[in-house]
């Protein structure tokens, strides 16, 4: 009976060091940071490691320290890219036609709280089981308005036709993995739901509002106003800029796709214009007031309870409620990854633009997130996994040897 309770204990303090690493992993106590120094070049060394490991084709990042540019790193294997080269990067356009949707808001012209179909002339949402009405700006911004259309555009090649914003809504051509129609499928404001059709209707909202084409509002609301002379929805309107090379991750190279959804998937930029913008979501700027950018980075969906998406930009809290870090992601295309983010609070962030990988911009960026705050994601806790093992197995050990220890002195 002794040695039964004895096993007992021993397996209830097994337990309790399997909680203690369970709990160090999702408070982020047991995990090590990509780098243990707290230097931008030590960041970057690190990163240059994750790069050597995996196929990139080009690569451009730049950190920023207190609002302002601290370092860059630029890697490619054919043509050199720096702070000026343009890369296609897919749904950060998301976060930036934000900006223009909310210009809108502050002057006026549109209502957050109003349905959509109100401001909608050349196409509405179909008629569904659910109430078309509750479908506002609010919601289309947040991905909380129950449409069901899983975009994700792959765009069109330079021999395909371009369909028009209402072709694309009743049926996108470009969507080869999802039903692609933008209709309401469930309750809307009840739950988060990506939807690249929700950025669409938005920018059809823009150009029936304003009555320009949705590349000429940007370019007069956000991009001048902020700086951004690199920046593009339609490649056509700026030919002479330095474009990078799209690698597919083959490493072979493909041209530049084309889109109808500019505002889900379309943008054109450089770091250099990025870090413009992301200097505006923490400074005074042209275009938005603070009290606008509050509104925009404050969580309008959740999962779990935790906020994970605001007025256009994702919200990085994971297993910290008070973080005040916001971007985007951009990914797909064989192959474009981009990650974006920016720290209210400290004014610190990232930006990483690359082709011929599928997800090492936002693992670097995920890995900034623990580096810089604390912030633990699935990247993070993967690269730590084998460190994690150890430390379990090595205190399973401990404690075993320590029991055996224990009963072979109580024999003597």
């Amino acid at each position: 009976m002794k040695i039964l309770k004895r096993i007992a204990l021993l397996v209830f303090v097994l337990l309790i060091w399997t909680a203690f690493v369970a709990y160090g992993i999702i408070d982020g106590c047991l995990l090590k940071p990509i780098t243990a120094k707290n230097t931008s070049e030590a960041f970057i060394e690190a990163a240059k490691t994750k790069i050597e490991q995996e196929f990139v084709g080009n690569f451009a990042m730049t950190l920023i320290e207190d609002g302002n540019v601290s370092n860059d790193f630029f890697y490619s294997i054919d043509q050199p890219v720096n702070e000026q080269s343009l890369f296609p990067v897919a749904s950060i356009s998301k976060w930036i036609t934000s900006f223009g949707v909310l210009k809108l808001v502050e002057q006026g012209v549109v209502d957050l709280d109003t349905p959509i179909d109100h401001y909608l002339t050349r196409w509405q949402l179909p008629e569904s089981t659910f109430d078309n009405k509750k479908v506002t700006i609010r919601k289309l911004l947040s991905h909380s308005s129950g449409l069901i259309d899983d975009l994700g555009y792959e765009g069109f090649t330079i021999n395909d036709s371009l369909q028009t914003i209402e072709e694309s809504l009743i049926k996108a051509a470009d969507a080869p993995y999802s039903e692609g129609v933008a209709i309401v499928g469930y309750e809307p404001g009840s739950q988060y739901m990506y939807s690249g059709a929700g950025y669409t209707i938005l920018q059809l909202l823009i150009e029936e509002v304003t009555g320009q084409s949705f590349q000429d509002y940007m370019t007069q609301a956000v991009f001048e106003p902020l700086g951004m002379e690199n920046s593009t929805f339609v490649l056509s309107k700026k030919p002479n800029l330095s474009l990078v090379d799209v690698y597919k991750n083959d490493r072979s190279t493909r041209p530049f796709n084309r889109f109808t959804a500019l505002a889900a998937a379309s943008l054109f930029t450089s770091t250099a214009d990025l870090s413009k913008f992301l200097k505006a979501n923490v400074s005074n700027n042209k275009v938005l007031s603070k009290a606008t950018i509050t509104t925009m980075s404050t969580p309008e969906t959740f999962i779990n309870g935790i906020g994970v998406y605001g007025l256009g930009p994702h919200i990085y809290s994971q297993n910290d409620p008070n973080s005040t870090i916001i971007g985007h992601d951009g990914s797909g295309n064989n192959a474009i990854n981009t990650a974006a983010r920016i720290d209210l609070s400290s004014k610190d962030g990232i930006i990483i633009l690359e082709t011929g990988n599928y997800n090492i911009a936002s693992s670097i960026a995920d890995e900034w997130l623990f580096w810089k705050a604390g912030i633990a994601d699935y990247v993070v806790i993967q690269r730590n996994k084998p460190y994690l093992l150890k430390c379990l197995f090595i205190g399973y050990f401990v404690l075993i040897g320590f029991f055996v220890l224990i009963l072979w002195r109580k024999r003597e």
